[in-house]
């Protein structure tokens, strides 16, 4: 085990690559630290990254992975590896060194294969990219292992047409090179029919606080951690592959097999602690076992997910979006939408033809799926025309029950509301919180995956949607905001924060 960066664990921009100069769109959005290029040059190296519930000096929480690391542009390192964003046709151009003591690749499936490349080696070529669509790069060989340590990564492959506002034959413009006739008509009808006022999928709108952009889109790139299991891997012997078979037992296997390690219950809460009538009398354990005890988007988890407005889509109503859901990891998740049902629209490289319309789908492990996310008005809220019509409001004098004015003066908990501040233990700060504009989670029914380290709950896979304004209500194009969501929404380009390890490795717990 090396070590060559350690990661600091905080909300910053996503890290993507831009083959080619065909997504403006893209490169203008704050949330992505986005750099063009025309050469994938990338080292696999090794790192160790604080996790959702780290906090130094009282519970350590971090984890060594194996990483893909863009050297031009030189991003720091993270898991997973940068987002990659091109178009069909282009030519990409690929470096790729192996740092570490055993054989590892490089393989985006039906583009591009590596091949093993020996420790210490370089691996050059050229490939083209062909069709539109969601794609994972990963290390395919001693599957799963290599995949899961880490060594992966989205790809994400655009249409070829991206200019204009129609593509041949008077069609908007989809996600899809072949699309079926049901998804070119859903994303014909954004923006056209009745029930899906609004902007189309391609269109934006400049003038609006913040600007919406043409072609929405997110990855949620699902994964699972587990500091032990990792670090027994990255101490295995040099040049040699941990077992595949045993490496899946320790994962996700059974805890009752002989064999096997039990599963271990942390705690990290000291009110667990006090006895019964006052509390479970759960003695204080932070240990890990070597099962997952991290789950990420895009790398992160819990408010560094939920709140990052390059995973967590905020939208106004009648913006609507795409989410390329990818998993990574060996977990199966159960992917459940609040505020809109979601049409599923591509799973596995597969264009659908019967677009189910859900809110809530499974994802296995190397799942891949496409999530149209129309950004309707939430369908809870009371309205007897049905979904997407105007509304005939409330009795005389009692207002609309659209927008939700009254939630909009709101604040939870009440203003003048003081705790002790976090950065600055001698100063009391109100946290009262605006219930606008409107928060939607995505979660995991997989329930586990919504901790972290154990049992720290709303720390682990969570995104969602928020509505920031209705441009389909006249006067309500924007929700009222505070200024700490604007800070988030409007946040500029960044990176998370490396160093250089240096010295002996600590042990992990």
């Amino acid at each position: 085990m090396k070590r060559r960066d350690f990661i600091k664990y905080g909300v910053s921009g996503l890290a993507t690559l831009v083959v080619g100069s065909k997504m403006p769109w893209l490169m203008a959005n704050p949330a992505y630290a986005a750099v063009q290029t025309q050469t994938l040059n990338f080292t696999i190296t090794d790192a160790v990254k604080e996790m959702v519930t780290h906090e130094p000096g009282n519970n350590l929480a971090t984890c060594y992975f194996w990483i893909y690391k863009s050297n031009a542009p030189n991003f720091p390192a993270d898991c997973p590896g940068p987002q990659i964003y091109t178009t069909v046709g282009d030519t990409i151009n690929i470096s790729i060194t192996n740092d570490l003591d055993e054989d590892h690749a490089f393989f985006i499936p039906g583009m591009y294969n590596s091949g093993p490349i020996a420790p210490g080696a370089t691996v050059t070529g050229t490939f083209r990219v062909t069709r539109a669509g969601s794609y994972l790069y990963y290390d395919n060989l001693n599957a799963p292992v290599n995949r899961v340590m880490g060594l992966h990564g989205a790809f994400i492959v655009m249409p070829a047409n991206l200019r204009g506002t129609r593509a041949r034959g008077g069609n908007r413009l989809t996600p899809y090179s072949l699309p079926t006739p049901n998804v070119q008509q859903l994303f014909n009808d954004f923006g056209r029919a009745a029930w899906w006022p609004g902007l189309a999928w391609e269109q934006g709108d400049a003038a609006a606080t913040p600007p919406t952009l043409p072609f929405r889109q997110y990855v949620w790139l699902l994964h699972q951690a587990s500091p032990v299991l990792f670090e027994e891997v990255g101490n295995f012997t040099p040049g040699a592959d941990y077992p595949a078979a045993a490496f899946m037992d320790a994962f996700i296997g059974e805890t009752d097999r002989p064999g096997l390690p039990p599963l271990i219950a942390t705690n990290t809460d000291p009110r667990m602690a006090f006895p019964l009538p006052f509390g479970p009398g759960i003695a204080i354990n932070n240990a890990f076992n070597k099962k997952p005890h991290f789950f990420t988007i895009c790398g992160q988890s819990g408010h560094f997910s939920h709140n990052h407005p390059a995973i967590t889509p905020m939208l106004r109503v009648g913006e609507p979006c795409l989410a390329r859901v990818m998993n990574a990891g060996l977990w199966t998740h159960s992917m459940h939408l609040h505020g809109n049902h979601f049409f599923i629209a591509c799973v596995n490289g597969r264009v659908q033809s019967n677009l189910l319309w859900v809110d809530t789908f499974t994802s296995k492990s190397m799942d891949i799926y496409d999530m149209v996310i129309p950004f309707m008005r939430p369908p809870d809220v009371p309205n007897t025309r049905g979904i997407g019509r105007a509304d005939p409001g409330l009795p005389a004098g009692l207002g609309a029950t659209w927008p939700p004015q009254q939630e909009f003066a709101m604040y939870q908990p009440a203003t003048g509301t003081f705790k002790q501040s976090f950065l600055n233990p001698l100063v009391n700060v109100d946290i009262h919180q605006r219930q606008s504009p409107l928060v939607y989670a995505m979660h995991d029914h997989t329930e586990p995956s919504q901790t972290a380290q154990g049992g720290n709950y709303n720390c682990g896979s969570i995104s969602g949607i928020t509505i920031i304004g209705d441009r389909n209500t006249p006067g309500w194009k924007d929700f009222p905001r505070d200024e700490d969501f604007d800070m988030m929404l409007t946040f500029g380009n960044g990176a998370p924060v490396t160093k250089p390890g240096g010295g002996n490795d600590p042990p992990l717990v």
